[in-house]
């Protein structure tokens, strides 16, 4: 066996005796791992350049409107966070359900999740319209632009319902491992929201200019076509076991919903946590001065095209995770793992590699400001460098996720992410005097702690022992 295949092969990580039974060949595992993979990679990249388009759209009606699309970002992901820390769970149930074969408790687990995100939508979007100034103020809008933030944010609470059931189907499309409607609904709802924002902003074909009043309600109906058709999809295709019509009950169970609560209450701590790290990471960037926060700005833009092609890796891991757990297939849970670990490799510097060749001339292409070309430049070699450990630490995440074994991963978040990467960032930057390479230089070594712990996690085998 030559260096390249003893690379790629899989088989020879099983311990002795750990073999379960028949193991398909090295190449099947991962064309399957591969096939659940690309559609969501794929489908947070396109979600990424569609909100780039929105801003440029947006960005057009002047600094006061964009400044409200800002603002209103704030709770908006505030109220996103339950639909996907749920939308965790489900994925690790239904995927678990479906590889158990037990149908009745996998579509249980779908509609008593449906019916809870409703109920949970519903005092959310209460509170949030009845108290929308307030939030707003708190967030920190002024005079200048409230009016504006007041509008968008009225509308925008519609769509985030619509988001939050959209991630519930989606979790359930990711737990059975039918991944290509996720990118049909999206592209079909963004698509939709795209060319409505168009033409209602901006008032073409005979509709009336309707500035960010318009934008919001593109939203709004984006977001309703990407539910409907996922919803359709379930409905009208009763694959891998999901029957919405037949079997299961909307009527709440403990035995449903404990496990599903479970996941997604770990995983809503792990946002908190990673939201609490970002905010402290804010306000050290604003002290660096106008060129290192608009340049951090163009870098997270361009990291977040890639950080979201590792977050679809990250939800393959987790949907083969739950379902070889599921089947009593731990060998297959295990080099399943190892696949995405090494597809992870593999992208992952090539990636590294089209950046370090080409930083200077995506910078300079993107900013006419020479100074901050030149630090943008710098900046994008330690990404290249980031998402190599980054990207092994998204797909074992995801296999702890899929296990359901993810409060170690809310744990580390608490400790490296909230606390600690935001320690180093401050003495690098302004101690050491490294500036925005010290802000950046702390999140490689986030992504690299990360990695480690997750490796040390896995290690342990306890997702493999993990019941849910």
């Amino acid at each position: 066996m030559n260096p390249i295949e003893r690379f790629f092969a899989l088989e020879r990580h099983l311990d002795a005796g750990e073999k379960q039974g028949n193991i398909p060949p090295a190449k099947a595992l991962y064309r399957d791992y591969w096939r659940v993979a690309w559609p969501t990679a794929l489908e947070g990249i396109f979600l990424n350049l569609i909100l780039l388009a929105d801003l440029v759209m947006v960005g057009s009606l002047g600094i006061a409107q964009a400044a409200a699309i800002g603002i209103v970002s704030q709770p908006k992901m505030l109220m996103q966070m339950f639909g996907k820390a749920l939308g965790t769970g489900v994925t690790a149930v239904t995927a678990r359900r479906k590889g158990a074969r037990d149908y009745r408790s996998l579509n249980s687990c779908i509609k008593q999740s449906l019916a809870l995100t409703v109920l949970v939508y519903a005092v959310l979007a209460s509170l949030g319209y009845t108290y929308r100034e307030e939030i707003l103020r708190l967030m920190g809008a002024n005079d200048e632009y409230i009016g504006y933030a007041l509008v968008y944010f009225t509308y925008l609470i519609g769509a985030l319902f619509f988001k939050a059931m959209s991630a519930i189907l989606t979790a359930v499309q990711i737990g059975i491992g039918q991944t290509k409607i996720i990118l049909q609904a999206s592209v079909a709802g963004n698509l939709v929201n795209v060319c409505l924002n168009y033409v209602l902003i901006f008032g073409a074909f005979g509709f009336p200019r309707m500035e960010i009043k318009g934008a919001a309600i593109a939203t709004i109906i984006g977001e309703a076509v990407i539910f409907l058709v996922l919803l359709y999809a379930v409905l009208r295709y009763r694959q891998e076991g999901v029957d919405l019509r037949g079997q299961g009950t909307f009527a709440f169970e403990r035995k449903t919903l404990t496990p599903v609560l479970a996941v997604g209450t770990n995983s809503f701590l792990e946002q908190i946590f990673e939201r609490m790290g970002l905010l402290v990471f804010a306000r050290l960037i604003a002290e660096l001065g106008t060129v290192a926060v608009g340049t951090h700005h163009y870098c997270i833009i361009l990291w977040d095209l890639y950080h979201y092609f590792g977050l679809g890796m990250s939800t393959a891991s987790a949907s083969f995770a739950g379902r070889k757990l599921g089947e009593k297939r731990r060998d297959l849970a295990r080099l399943y793992m190892k696949a995405a670990q090494k597809s992870g490799l593999i992208v992952s510097l090539v990636v590294a590699a089209a950046l370090l060749l080409l930083r200077g001339t995506i910078f300079s292409a993107m900013i006419a400001d020479a100074d901050a070309a030149a630090l943008g430049a710098g900046i994008i070699a330690i990404v290249a460098v980031l998402i190599v450990p980054q990207t092994q630490a998204q797909v074992l995440a995801g296999t702890l996720r899929g296990a359901g074994d993810n409060r170690f991963i809310a744990q580390y978040s608490l400790f490296v992410s909230a606390i600690l990467r935001s320690c180093i960032a401050y003495v690098l930057a302004f101690p050491l005097g490294m500036g925005l390479y010290g802000i950046w230089g702390a999140l490689l070594i986030d992504e690299v702690l990360k990695m480690l712990l997750t490796e040390y996690r896995i290690g342990k085998g306890i997702w493999l022992t993990k019941e849910l």
